[in-house]
């Protein structure tokens, strides 16, 4: 990560760097919203599932500065910083705007020695931007790390109709379950070379065996057509809940993505997970059950919100059009 791999090339950086150093003087960084916040939903919490996490971030963090670092030449994924910013323009955007992020998909119940079975649909809607990181709240953090900030919903449904339901039968435990809307909000740090960071968590915990350098988003599959990255375990906690998995797969045209007039790329993306049925209280699991939730949910990142289908603007954003205005 030296000077062989600056971004933007170096006349350009510094005038970057010029005007990030003018603004961080009078930056009010996130960690600042969230000592000032009063309401504990909008305070950050370590939590076992979307559930348990706050439903919106405070008002002052949609006012924040935005990171825009943009992009002189073009990137060379087989360099660290080229490849970080890669992975930035695939999973959020490096102009400063709001992207989209909608997904929608199936989660499957998995009881111990019985054939699994699709329990309920799932249909996701995100809104997201990215902001500099304050590097006295997540030290090792520089310039080129953004902190990613979503505002995200997520409906179950029926898993034929895809019509919202708000009890379904658990035909394994032959309980009603009371099915619910979610409503919550992350923020995530990226850093080049370095592990991810959740606020409230050790990042220790995300250090992976498989992590030669140290960062996230330094997986990344070239088809020769297509660039893919990979996150695995993105917002887990430690816990009893663990073994839990998740993992979340972006793909993009390898042309838009290394190619500076594209600050922004559509990007295909892919969500799986395995946890414990017991980790959600309301599929009626006792403890102790062995019984498992598997997900999958496929969908698309963009920054234009007439690309959203009509199934989303159904069940979302018509539904709760004050979370995205």
């Amino acid at each position: 990560m030296g000077a062989s791999n600056d971004l933007p090339a170096t006349s350009s950086r510094r005038a970057l760097l010029g005007s990030l150093g003018a603004a961080t003087a009078s930056l009010v960084y996130s960690r600042d919203l969230f000592a000032q916040a009063s309401n504990p939903q909008a305070t950050v919490q370590q939590s076992v599932s979307e559930h348990a996490r706050p439903t919106t971030h405070p008002a002052a963090a949609f006012k924040l500065p935005r990171w825009k670092p943009g992009q002189a030449r073009r990137l060379d994924l087989s360099k660290p910083l080229d490849n970080h910013y890669g992975f930035a323009k695939v999973q959020v955007n490096l102009v400063g705007t709001y992207s989209w992020l909608y997904q929608y998909g199936w989660v499957v119940f998995c009881p111990p020695g019985q054939p699994p079975f699709p329990i309920l649909g799932r249909v996701f809607l995100a809104k997201i931007f990215a902001t500099p990181v304050d590097p006295k709240e997540f030290p090792g953090a520089d310039e080129h790390s953004y902190m990613m900030w979503g505002t995200m919903s997520q409906t179950y449904v029926d898993p034929r109709t895809f019509e919202p339901v708000t009890r379904m039968r658990n035909p394994y435990t032959g309980r009603t379950m009371e099915v619910p809307v979610v409503h919550y909000a992350d923020r995530l740090v990226y850093r080049v070379g370095q592990v991810i960071q959740v606020p409230g968590v050790d990042p220790e915990f995300y250090r992976q065996p498989w992590d030669r350098d140290g960062g996230y988003s330094q997986h990344f599959v070239d088809t020769g057509e297509d660039t893919s990255y990979s996150v695995l375990g993105a917002s887990q906690q430690p816990g009893p809940h663990q073994p839990r998995v998740d993992f979340a797969f972006w793909a993009a045209r390898t042309a838009e993505v290394i190619d500076p007039k594209f600050r922004t790329v559509d990007t295909r993306r892919n969500y799986s997970a395995v946890m414990k049925a017991t980790e959600y209280a309301w599929y009626g699991v006792e403890k102790g059950d062995q019984a498992q939730l598997a997900v999958n949910t496929v969908g698309i990142k963009t920054e234009d919100p007439a690309k959203l289908p009509p199934l989303v603007r159904r069940q979302i954003l018509e539904r709760f059009p004050e979370r995205y205005a």
